[in-house]
This record gives C-alpha cells, sequence and structure tokens, in this order.
C-alpha cells in the first residue's frame, strides 16, 4: 500500500518519545529496548540524548543499527497509528541552530547536558513501515523522507516570530512545510496542514492553521 510520507511526519511530531531496540552486547544476538524522550530536526531525523552509563548507550556505541516504535496511546492498539524506523544511529554534535531547536522541544535537555556525560544522536533512516489501523499499512524509503523541502533555520525564526498564537498558554516549538509543532498544557501536538505549503504560502497557512486550532 502506497503510504503518504506527510502521514509518517505527523505521527513522527505529534510523538515526544519513543521506543528504541538495540543490538545487545551482553547478550549477543538478542535486541535490548529502551524508551527515551526525542526531538526532530529539521529534516525529521529524531535525536536522542543518551548518557555513557546507559546500556542502550553502549549497543549504539558497538553497533548502531536500530530500530524505533513510534506511537501515541489508545483504547485499541491494533487500531492505532504506529511506525518502526530502521536506521543508523549516530553519535553526532548538533550546530547551534539545531541544539536552539531541540532545546526548544526538549528543554530538560539542558540539565542533562550540565552533567557531562550526555551526548546527543541523530538516527539516519533507512526504511520505515507505517501502520494506521487494520489493513492500512506500508513501507516507506528515507529517500522520500529526504525528499520534502527543508527550511533553513533563519527562515523558521523568522516566520515563527511572524506567528501570533490566540492562545496564551500555546508554544511554538517547530515550523516546516507540512505543519507546526506545538506544546499545549506541557504537551506536544502536531498542527497538519492539508498539503505542504510552498515557501510564498507558508506563513498564510500557519496562520491559518493556528486561529484554527484555538
Amino acid at each position: 500500500m502506497n503510504i503518504p510520507v506527510t502521514d509518517c511526519l505527523s505521527l513522527l511530531h505529534r510523538c515526544s518519545s519513543l521506543a528504541l531496540a538495540t543490538q545487545a552486547q551482553a547478550l549477543p544476538g538478542y535486541p535490548f529496548v529502551t524508551v527515551l524522550p526525542f526531538a526532530p530536526d529539521a529534516a525529521h531525523r529524531p535525536w536522542l540524548l543518551m548518557s555513557e552509563l546507559a546500556e542502550h548507550c553502549r549497543n549504539v556505541r558497538a553497533d548502531g543499527r536500530v530500530s524505533v516504535l513510534l506511537q501515541q496511546g489508545t483504547a485499541d492498539v491494533l487500531q492505532g497509528e504506529r511506525m518502526t524506523l530502521v536506521g543508523d544511529l549516530q553519535a553526532m554534535a548538533p550546530d547551534a541552530d539545531t541544539l536552539a531547536r531541540l532545546l526548544r522541544y526538549c528543554p530538560a535537555f539542558a540539565d542533562y547536558l550540565a552533567l557531562g556525560d550526555f551526548h546527543f544522536f541523530c538516527l539516519q533512516p533507512r526504511r520505515l513501515r507505517f501502520i494506521g489501523g487494520f489493513g492500512r499499512m506500508g513501507w516507506v524509503d528515507a529517500s522520500d523522507w529526504a525528499a520534502l523541502p527543508q527550511l533553513a533555520a533563519e527562515q523558521e525564526q523568522a516566520l515563527m516570530a511572524a506567528l501570533q498564537p490566540a492562545e496564551a498558554a500555546l508554544q511554538l516549538l517547530g515550523l516546516d512545510v507540512c505543519g507546526l509543532d506545538v506544546l499545549r498544557d506541557g504537551v506536544r501536538q502536531r498542527l497538519d496542514f492539508a498539503a505542504p505549503a510552498s515557501e510564498a504560502s507558508l506563513l498564510a497557512t500557519a496562520q491559518a492553521r493556528l486561529a484554527a486550532a484555538a
């Protein structure tokens, strides 16, 4: 089944944590699964912050081939959307713009970074399996993921500065051509656009979506 990549991005941006499966070093041949918070960068790649003392960090240092599961809780798990990303998790130092974005999404990262033994890792997707409910599923290649237009950091910042949320309690986290990420009552939410917006229409599209969500 042909799965729109925008459906995958919507689920990714709605989630604030993921289940990470690494190659176990203590029990070779077996997967080791844990749960971690994450933040997406402008290219929609998940970034994780991991302690060098953690079992999953040692596993990734030895073998970066991983898979991650993203899912939002529903009453019927089999009817809910979920997605498995398969790819390579690599230690990477974010540039200043990416770091600022990651800290907007996960402010607690700053406290962990201050401890000194936490480092960032970025997931480079190879393929992903999306399930949108019973009978709706398919594979999406990383090339489809990477083909979407990407906003430069300064462009995103200028657009976010021009947006005025109607709700005082609503905090802007990030913006891309497919939607807005916001924080409402401490919960990360995704405000999807009906279709990917052009550069010329992006501000107006985002303003209309914010107004509709108020």
